[in-house]
């Protein structure tokens, strides 16, 4: 099941194709590599974009968030057995 975060992170990547791609982020001074992205998604949030996109990290799953309105990337959450 997913655990709720809801943290601030930094993120960083390349533009491929007109696309932003993670390829790493920074939580709590640890820094993961995005071995994956299992999933992107356009959602809007009454007038507010975000972009969702889950990443496989180090064999863990996450789930972040880019606002687009206010540029912040939100670690939202995270896969737990």
């Amino acid at each position: 099941m997913y655990q709720t975060i809801h943290e601030n992170v930094e993120m960083a990547g390349v533009y491929t194709q007109a696309k932003f791609v993670p390829k790493k982020f920074k939580w709590k001074n640890r820094v993961y590599l995005v071995q994956e992205i299992t999933l992107v998604a356009e959602v809007k949030d009454g007038n507010v974009k975000k972009r969702f996109f889950s990443l496989l990290s180090s064999g863990e799953v996450y789930r972040l968030i880019f606002d687009r309105e206010n540029e912040k990337w939100w670690l939202e959450e995270k896969w737990v057995d």
